[in-house]
């Protein structure tokens, strides 16, 4: 069967930020207006009828927020997958606390599908490398594929997979499935989505998703329902952290129909 490229959504609401005390505490974010389900809507809007399907990595904070959103996901055909629970990096967190939060989000998503939740990703890609010993946490509570190891300096090592790798833990092997990665100012850099991929040119991440389709590959895309939300509110944010959140976004839309419109996407439990 020929190779077909890879579409993930990380479902997260707009104030979901790591690392900025304002955004990063749980305990003001119900006080924030909600966006999520409106801008996934539109997401889904997108896909409806382009024959393409998406693996939708949801946080169990919005799935519990926002149960309906978390069907119609899995109603339209697309992947149900885990995103963890509190959108707290991994390195934030001991492993006893990384398994508590991998098991209420896992267990959320479970409870309102009735269907196993068996994909991983880790909030901004913060599994570091593949000697993480949560890969071996990941096997245990019933993950199978974990797509968190980025092949780009500083958010991963340079020497994590670039392409679907079998891993071995002590609890036994997990299929491990990356981001497309690509050369970003002479530097390698995650161009399957996010700031780099936004701000460099459409003709440039075209030619890097047929050259791995090509090599038999499948490229890896990703991207945020708040990446479309054309009132996004404002936010007070660092400098580098306005540029990741904020620049290039009007152009994720045109670029993923555009992409859509050239290939047949699918789930990344199909790698």
């Amino acid at each position: 069967m020929p190779v077909r490229p890879i579409l993930t959504v990380d479902v997260e609401e707009w104030f979901h930020v790591c690392g900025v005390p304002e955004y990063a505490d749980p305990a003001g974010w119900d006080a924030r207006a909600s966006r999520v389900e409106r801008a996934t809507e539109s997401l889904l809007a997108i896909l409806d009828g382009s024959g393409s399907t998406a693996t939708f990595f949801v946080l169990g904070w919005v799935a519990r927020r926002h149960p309906g959103l978390v069907r119609r996901i899995a109603s339209g055909g697309h992947e149900v997958a885990s995103h963890g629970d509190l959108h707290r990096r991994l390195f934030e967190m001991t492993l006893p606390q990384f398994r508590e939060d991998l098991r209420r989000g896992k267990g959320t998503l479970e409870e309102l599908l009735g269907l196993p939740v068996t994909a991983y990703r880790a909030p901004e890609w913060s599994m570091g490398s593949a000697a993480n010993p949560a890969l071996g946490v990941l096997v245990e509570e019933g993950f199978r594929i974990d797509s968190s190891l980025a092949a780009a300096p500083p958010v991963g090592d340079a020497a994590n997979p670039t392409r679907p790798t079998r891993i071995e833990t002590p609890a036994g092997p997990i299929l491990e499935v990356p981001p497309l990665t690509g050369s970003f100012f002479f530097r390698r850099a995650l161009l399957g989505g996010g700031v780099c991929s936004r701000m460099s040119r459409f003709s440039r991440v075209r030619s890097l998703v047929a050259r791995s389709l090509a090599a038999g590959i499948p490229p890896v895309l990703y991207l945020h329902p708040w990446e479309l939300d054309e009132s996004h509110p404002e936010m007070k944010l660092p400098f580098v952290g306005n540029l990741v959140h904020f620049a290039g976004r009007s152009r994720t839309a045109p670029r993923l129909r555009s992409l859509l419109s050239e290939h047949r996407f699918q789930g990344i439990s199909a790698a």
